[in-house]
């Protein structure tokens, strides 16, 4: 019973600060300009601001936040990848499910579940973060080789590699009815007219995606 007042009284307080940071606009949704240094990175043969914005799942499963906070980590040059236990997430999901990944900026927190950006002693005070490790892009990149490598393909793809890299386009034929099923279900019309918009951009269409399954097919 005085787990569950304690419970309830951490969840309000932590309403009411969440309430206050928004309008005095120490929390704020994430803005063009952020998405706009997202949309020159890519991951999987899309923009990681395609990513954030419309493969976020509606309910966000432990673990993706370390997935999603990775793919802005290799978006922005000074920022700083985190791992750490969330308070907010214990209180209402249990102890198994508070651990969170997020990126620490300029004295900001950017949160890739909730798709906010947090004046940092706000986010602190609010979810009372524990057992934090950060992580710089040099220490990233030594912790394994798969790492080192992972860091520089996705650094290292561009916008021409998307259109002319054959084993960046065999890439994309994995994923292409994944994104395209994806943005018909979720029945998103800004989805849908920026995946049009970029896979025409790049010259690609699910004719690409056929002609490597019929080769596939010809060597079986």
């Amino acid at each position: 019973m005085l787990d569950e007042l304690k419970k309830q009284v951490y969840l309000k307080k932590t309403d009411l600060m969440f309430d206050k940071g928004v309008i005095t606009n120490k929390i704020v949704p994430f803005d063009q300009e952020i998405y706009e240094q997202m949309s020159h990175t890519y991951f999987n043969g899309l923009p990681i601001s395609m990513h954030m914005k419309y493969l976020k799942p509606l309910d966000i499963m432990p673990g993706v936040c370390y997935d999603r906070s990775l793919l802005m980590f290799f978006c922005f040059e000074n920022s700083v990848l985190v791992r750490g236990n969330n308070k907010d997430l214990e209180m209402k999901f249990g102890k198994e499910n508070e651990n969170h990944g997020w990126l620490e900026m300029d004295n900001y927190v950017y949160d890739p579940s909730l798709l906010m950006r947090f004046d940092k002693d706000l986010y602190y005070k609010m979810y009372r973060p524990e057992n934090i490790d950060r992580y710089t892009k040099e220490q990233y990149c030594s912790f394994s080789t798969e790492t080192k490598q992972l860091y520089d393909s996705v650094k290292k793809t561009t916008i021409e590699d998307l259109k002319y890299n054959e084993k960046i386009r065999k890439k994309l034929n994995i994923f292409y009815f994944l994104y395209k099923i994806n943005a018909k279900v979720s029945k998103n019309e800004m989805f849908i007219k920026e995946l049009n918009e970029f896979l025409s951009l790049i010259q690609y269409d699910k004719l690409d995606y056929m002609k490597e399954s019929n080769l596939k097919a010809a060597k079986i």
